[in-house]
C-alpha cells in the first residue's frame, strides 16, 4: 500500500484526483491487469484504491473500524459503470452528501464514515469491490448511510443501465 497523496481542501483534492488513473485504466480488463509506471523495470500492478481520513488506516484492527463495519457491493461491472460508480462514491464522501444522510435531528455531528475503497478481486474475469467503511454499527445510521449511497452512486447512470449496485453489511469485528 502506497499513500499517493494528502488533501484538505477541495481545490487540493482535484488537483491530485485528475492525475490518478481510473480503475477501469489500471484494473483487469478481460484479458490482463495493467502494469502501472513511466520506468519500464519499476512497474506495478494496482489491485485497490483507498480513500480514508488522515490517521485511519484501511484495514479491520484500526482503532477507528474495529467497532463499525462496511457496505460493500461486490459485482462485475463494465468499465464506464466502474469509474461512475467510484467517481460518484469519492464525491459522495468528499462532498459530505453520503455523511449528511446521518443527520436526523439527534444532535450528533454526523461524523460516520471513515473511508472508501475499490478492490480489483479478479480472477479470470472481472469482478470488483467497492467498500464504504463506517465506524459504528448502529442499524439506523449504517442504514440512512447505506439509502444515500445508493442514490449518490448510481448518479449519471443512464435508465437503460442493467446494472445495479446490490449492497451487503459486514460488522469489521
Amino acid at each position: 500500500m502506497s499513500a499517493l497523496c494528502q488533501f484538505s481542501s477541495v481545490e487540493d483534492f482535484w488537483k491530485f484526483y485528475t492525475h490518478i488513473p481510473k480503475p477501469s485504466e489500471v484494473f483487469f480488463d478481460g484479458d490482463c491487469r495493467k502494469n502501472v509506471g513511466s520506468d519500464p523495470d519499476n512497474t506495478r500492478t494496482v489491485e485497490e484504491y483507498s480513500l480514508f481520513k488522515k490517521g485511519i488506516e484501511p484495514e479491520w484492527g484500526d482503532p477507528l473500524n474495529i467497532n463499525g463495519g462496511e457496505w460493500f457491493c461486490r459485482q462485475t461491472l463494465d468499465p464506464d459503470v466502474l469509474d461512475l460508480y467510484w467517481q460518484n462514491l469519492v464525491l459522495g464522501v468528499i462532498g459530505e452528501v453520503v455523511e449528511d444522510a446521518c443527520h436526523s435531528g439527534d444532535n450528533n455531528d454526523g461524523d460516520y464514515i471513515n473511508g472508501v475503497r475499490v478492490l480489483d478481486k479478479s480472477r479470470g474475469f472481472p469482478m470488483f469491490k467497492l467498500e464504504i467503511w463506517i465506524k459504528t454499527k448502529d442499524e439506523a445510521i449504517r442504514n440512512r448511510i447505506k439509502t444515500k449511497l445508493l442514490e449518490v452512486i448510481t448518479d449519471g447512470q443512464p435508465p437503460t443501465r442493467k446494472t445495479h449496485p446490490k449492497f451487503d453489511w459486514k460488522d469489521h469485528s
